[in-house]
């Protein structure tokens, strides 16, 4: 209660900014610009409130949820960043080519000691054998 913005700005906001600069077309310009747009919504988080009780109330819910929203957002564009290819879903204008060497990396984030995205590189484990001949067999 009390706050400044109700809970839908911020949401309707976040999903204009994923669509718009984060969407399946990519560019790190973009991706750059969405990482410091997702800092201001963060701080925009505090500011909002919602009027009426809890119970039946998706105001309420989208509010509890927005945190949320944020924190995967930022995961799923400083991953994207890190990606310098062309792969399914994630196309990067500025590296349209898939390599392969991303094929054998996961990019992992985590939330440091300060509440900071870290994101680092872990090779992606070997297959089982049964599962290693079956990706051979379909090749």
């Amino acid at each position: 209660e009390g706050g400044s913005e109700g809970p839908y700005g911020i949401q309707h906001d976040l999903q204009r900014l994923m669509q718009d600069k984060v969407g399946i077309v990519r560019t790190a310009s973009e991706m750059e610009e969405a990482v410091a747009e997702l800092a201001t919504l963060s701080g925009r988080v505090d500011g909002v409130g919602v009027v009426g009780n809890r119970e039946y109330n998706p105001g309420w819910h989208t509010a509890l949820d927005l945190e949320n929203l944020l924190t995967v957002s930022e995961a799923v564009t400083r991953s994207a960043l890190e990606r310098w290819e062309s792969r399914g879903g994630h196309f990067r204008e500025d590296f349209p080519d898939k390599d392969d060497k991303w094929g054998r990396i996961n990019i992992v984030i985590r939330k440091g000691a300060q509440g900071e995205m870290v994101v680092s590189h872990r090779p992606v484990p070997a297959p089982r054998d049964d599962l290693q001949r079956i990706i051979e067999e379909n090749q």
